[in-house]
């Protein structure tokens, strides 16, 4: 056998090319679906959360809601209703922000941690204390002394 003989030979070249091609490609695929993957479970826990933030928000506002249908003007005495919320949405703490407005009440709840919050708007005729509340059992209440309904951790 000459030199030249085995300059011109590829056919032990082949199966080696081939499977290396192979491993490239398939790394290059799973790759990409795990990042595929990892991006789809982002977007769902930002789903998750903003829904679980929304569900707060809506809690409260019917708490309000629901005491803004008493016959304040009679009262004497503070009435409440308690909910329980979660200490944590997607492991961070949160705040609920009452804020009375001319039209509408906002309940802003807030998630700072994740840069995530919700808003919910109602129209009431009970005046509204301004209020910042931080996560977990919480109370709406109507305070005689002050002629208005609270948020305050219950």
């Amino acid at each position: 056998m000459t030199l030249d003989r085995f300059a011109s030979d590829t056919r032990g070249v082949s199966p080696a090319v081939t499977q290396a091609l192979t491993i490239g490609i398939t790394s290059l695929l799973v790759t990409g679906l795990l990042i595929g993957g990892s991006q789809m479970v982002d977007s769902q826990r930002e789903r998750v959360t903003e829904e679980a933030l929304e569900n707060v928000g809506d809690g409260v506002a019917r708490d309000l809601v629901r005491l803004d249908a008493f016959d304040t003007e009679t009262l004497d005495s503070t009435i409440s209703f308690r909910a329980m919320y979660p200490e944590r949405i997607a492991d961070q703490s949160y705040n609920v922000e009452v804020s009375p407005d001319t039209s509408r009440t906002r309940v802003y709840v807030n998630a700072s941690g994740l840069d995530r919050y919700a808003v919910v708007q109602f129209r009431n005729e009970t005046s509204v204390c301004p209020s910042v509340v931080s996560s977990g059992p919480l109370a709406v209440s109507y305070n005689a002394t002050a002629d208005c309904m609270e948020v305050t951790r219950g």
